[in-house]
């Protein structure tokens, strides 16, 4: 494989968790991140907010990995994150024309009736700020260098437990929906290997979803974490309530088309340690 120069911009967890296997093929890897100083061993690290850098601090590259999140949770933070951050992206390479590899979000698709997502369908508005800016992001990136938008849906894992701590709380489970997850880890697997596509000439569609197998009611994934961890399901009292009405499907056919495979195929596969990881860690 001939060597290339990559920059990781978001240094955070999913690019900290690519850059070992880019350096261990051999490449060229330099990272950003916006605090901290710490990058994985044979990665150029650079801190600060790229932004606000000059074209001189940016590495001549020749493909980027851009994952970014937000440093709050309001429209501001997800307009410097996403728009603000790929089109001082765009300024920096428009000349050059790296790959970018940008990783985005299945809010994307503002369809909320149950409905099935594929690589075929187009998304309806989103109803949220943060996801508008995300797909804004997307545009940006999409009409000045090559880039892929790697939509993702919910990612779950190591250090992620927001959802077990919810279950477990004595609070009663919202209204039930469809919802799509995705560990951590094939994440990580999954832009490694859309990227070595591209390093094999292979041609790659301008998005995918990477999403596993198993879209699934937010409820039966409660009652499964409920099971894992011996505690009650705090459903309310509505049966007719169970069956989702809301959220949406999606597909990972254009993914898994390009020969990935998951690791956790299910979100029952993926639970399964991340709880014993969670109970070992609160019993130390």
């Amino acid at each position: 494989m001939i060597t290339k120069r990559i920059l990781i911009a978001g240094c955070g967890d999913l690019g900290t968790g690519i850059a070992p296997a880019l350096v261990e093929q051999g490449h060229q890897v330099s990272a950003i991140r916006r605090t901290g100083l710490y990058f994985p061993s044979g990665v150029h690290g650079i801190t600060g907010d790229l932004t606000q850098f000059s074209d001189e601090q940016f590495p001549d590259v020749d493909l980027i990995f851009l994952i970014m999140t937000p440093q709050e949770y309001n429209e501001s933070a997800y307009r410097a994150a996403y728009y603000e951050t790929a089109t001082r992206i765009v300024e920096r390479y428009r000349a050059t024309q790296p790959r970018v590899f940008f990783v985005s979000s299945t809010s994307v698709y503002g369809q909320n009736q149950g409905d099935w997502i594929d690589e075929h369908t187009e998304p309806q508005r989103p109803d949220s700020a943060s996801s508008r800016w995300i797909l804004e992001a997307e545009q940006v990136l999409a009409k000045a260098l090559p880039s892929v938008a790697v939509r993702c849906s919910g990612i779950y894992g190591p250090g992620r437990y927001r959802l077990l701590q919810k279950v477990m709380s004595a609070e009663s489970w919202d209204k039930n929906s469809w919802t799509n997850r995705v560990h951590r880890d094939d994440v990580v697997r999954a832009l490694l290997h859309l990227a070595n596509c591209a390093f094999q000439g292979e041609t790659l569609l301008a998005h995918y979803e990477v999403t596993d197998h198993t879209p699934v009611s937010m409820w039966e994934v409660k009652l499964c974490i409920a099971h894992l961890l011996g505690v009650p399901a705090n459903i309310p009292d509505n049966a007719q309530a169970f069956l989702p009405k809301t959220g949406k499907r999606i597909s990972n056919k254009s993914l898994v088309d390009t020969g990935f495979r998951f690791q956790y195929p299910s979100y029952v596969s993926g639970y399964l340690p991340l709880v014993e990881q969670y109970r070992h860690e609160r019993s130390v």
